[in-house]
Protein backbone atom coordinates (compact mmCIF):
# COMPACT_ATOMS: atom_id res chain seq x y z
CA UNK A 1 0.00 0.00 0.00
CA UNK A 2 2.93 2.40 0.50
CA UNK A 3 4.66 1.64 -2.76
CA UNK A 4 0.97 2.48 -4.40
CA UNK A 5 0.69 5.76 -2.63
CA UNK A 6 4.41 5.96 -3.34
CA UNK A 7 4.04 5.48 -7.12
CA UNK A 8 0.73 7.47 -7.03
CA UNK A 9 1.83 10.02 -5.26
CA UNK A 10 -0.90 9.68 -3.02
CA UNK A 11 0.13 10.77 0.94
CA UNK A 12 -3.19 9.17 2.54
CA UNK A 13 -2.40 5.65 0.96
CA UNK A 14 1.65 6.24 1.69
CA UNK A 15 1.12 6.68 5.17
CA UNK A 16 -1.75 4.07 5.91
CA UNK A 17 0.67 1.62 4.73
CA UNK A 18 3.24 2.83 6.13
CA UNK A 19 1.25 2.22 9.41
CA UNK A 20 0.58 -0.91 8.96
CA UNK A 21 4.17 -2.09 7.99
CA UNK A 22 4.97 -0.07 11.35
CA UNK A 23 2.45 -2.11 13.03
CA UNK A 24 3.75 -5.30 11.34
CA UNK A 25 6.99 -4.83 12.15
CA UNK A 26 6.18 -3.67 15.84
CA UNK A 27 4.76 -7.20 16.38
CA UNK A 28 7.31 -8.97 15.07
CA UNK A 29 9.93 -7.51 16.91
CA UNK A 30 7.92 -7.58 19.81
CA UNK A 31 8.01 -11.33 19.55
CA UNK A 32 11.40 -11.80 18.68
CA UNK A 33 12.19 -10.32 21.81
CA UNK A 34 10.26 -12.49 23.50
CA UNK A 35 11.09 -15.36 22.52
CA UNK A 36 14.75 -14.59 22.91
CA UNK A 37 14.61 -13.05 26.43
CA UNK A 38 12.84 -16.68 27.07
CA UNK A 39 15.83 -19.04 25.46
CA UNK A 40 18.01 -16.66 27.29
CA UNK A 41 16.90 -16.74 30.52
CA UNK A 42 15.79 -20.75 30.70
CA UNK A 43 19.82 -21.30 29.13
CA UNK A 44 21.77 -19.03 31.08
CA UNK A 45 23.20 -17.12 27.74
CA UNK A 46 22.65 -13.36 28.67
CA UNK A 47 24.61 -12.41 25.46
CA UNK A 48 21.48 -13.97 23.36
CA UNK A 49 19.65 -10.51 23.87
CA UNK A 50 22.36 -7.85 22.95
CA UNK A 51 23.25 -10.16 19.85
CA UNK A 52 19.76 -10.19 18.64
CA UNK A 53 20.10 -6.29 18.95
CA UNK A 54 22.92 -5.87 17.04
CA UNK A 55 21.36 -8.23 14.22
CA UNK A 56 18.41 -6.04 14.32
CA UNK A 57 20.31 -3.21 13.75
CA UNK A 58 22.11 -4.29 10.99
CA UNK A 59 18.82 -5.84 9.84
CA UNK A 60 17.12 -2.28 9.38
CA UNK A 61 20.03 -0.58 8.30
CA UNK A 62 21.72 -2.18 5.20
CA UNK A 63 18.59 -1.85 3.43
CA UNK A 64 18.53 1.98 3.91
CA UNK A 65 21.98 2.14 2.82
CA UNK A 66 21.84 0.20 -0.44
CA UNK A 67 18.29 1.94 -1.17
CA UNK A 68 20.46 5.26 -0.93
CA UNK A 69 23.25 3.96 -2.99
CA UNK A 70 20.32 2.03 -5.66
CA UNK A 71 18.30 5.40 -5.73
CA UNK A 72 21.70 7.70 -6.59
CA UNK A 73 22.30 5.25 -9.41
CA UNK A 74 19.02 4.27 -11.09
CA UNK A 75 17.16 7.22 -10.14
CA UNK A 76 14.58 8.10 -6.65
CA UNK A 77 11.16 7.15 -8.66
CA UNK A 78 12.34 3.43 -9.52
CA UNK A 79 13.59 2.56 -6.98
CA UNK A 80 11.35 2.02 -4.14
CA UNK A 81 9.74 -0.51 -6.79
CA UNK A 82 12.68 -2.46 -7.66
CA UNK A 83 13.27 -2.81 -3.46
CA UNK A 84 8.88 -3.69 -3.11
CA UNK A 85 9.71 -6.80 -5.82
CA UNK A 86 12.94 -8.00 -4.41
CA UNK A 87 11.44 -8.30 -0.66
CA UNK A 88 8.51 -9.85 -2.17
CA UNK A 89 10.72 -12.21 -4.36
CA UNK A 90 12.22 -12.77 -0.58
CA UNK A 91 9.24 -13.55 1.58
CA UNK A 92 7.82 -15.83 -1.52
CA UNK A 93 11.37 -17.77 -1.23
CA UNK A 94 10.85 -17.78 2.62
CA UNK A 95 7.64 -19.30 2.79
CA UNK A 96 8.47 -21.95 0.26
CA UNK A 97 11.88 -22.95 2.47
CA UNK A 98 9.67 -22.88 5.56
CA UNK A 99 7.07 -24.88 4.44
CA UNK A 100 9.66 -27.45 3.23
CA UNK A 101 11.38 -27.45 6.42
CA UNK A 102 8.08 -28.28 7.85
CA UNK A 103 7.29 -31.22 6.27
CA UNK A 104 8.15 -34.70 7.56
CA UNK A 105 11.51 -35.91 6.07
CA UNK A 106 11.23 -39.70 5.10
CA UNK A 107 13.28 -42.31 6.68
Amino acid sequence: MSLIGFDAAHAVLFFIGAAITGAGFGLCFMGSISTVTAAALARGHSQLLPGLFALAYVAVSMPVVALGAAASRFGIAATPSWFALLVALLAVAARAIAIHSSRPQPG
